[in-house]
């Protein structure tokens, strides 16, 4: 078994978030942004998650709402191009900010678009946010 198998049988693997100063993340968008609700520390947040098709195949990509309206400004070319989201700001900084950058090349496109036919279903999307819960309101 993989590394890739063992990490997603033992949960957890099939949602991300970009925690970490320069961290990069080269996706396309497979679906509808979901909000996503949790409490921390008795404070009610907001997050916006959003079905995305890696290298490493499906996952629900854990934003902010400023990032998922970054992102919603290239929603035009979601059918034609990956995009790289790449993370400026230490882990916990709540005014990190985030580059999106539309890949112009095709090959890109064409390797996610693959993945996706092989490692995706729509039923995955709900698996995701039901897992994604759990961590967020921890």
């Amino acid at each position: 078994m993989s590394w890739k198998e063992k990490i997603k049988e033992f949960g957890g693997g099939n949602f991300t978030f970009l925690s970490e100063d320069g961290e990069t993340l080269t996706f396309i968008i497979v679906g509808d942004p979901v909000l996503l609700k949790s409490r921390f520390k008795g404070k009610e947040n907001e997050r916006i998650g959003c079905p995305v098709i890696t290298d490493e195949g499906y996952m629900l990509f854990v934003t902010g709402k400023r990032l998922a309206r970054k992102l919603s400004k290239h929603e035009a070319v979601f059918n034609k191009s990956a995009l790289m989201v790449t993370r400026q700001g230490e882990t916990g900084d709540i005014n990190a900010t985030y580059n999106v950058t539309v890949l112009p090349e095709a090959d890109t496109y064409k390797r996610l678009r693959a993945i996706m036919k092989v490692d995706f279903k729509v039923e995955m999307v709900a698996e995701s946010i039901e897992a994604v819960g759990d961590v967020l309101d921890n």
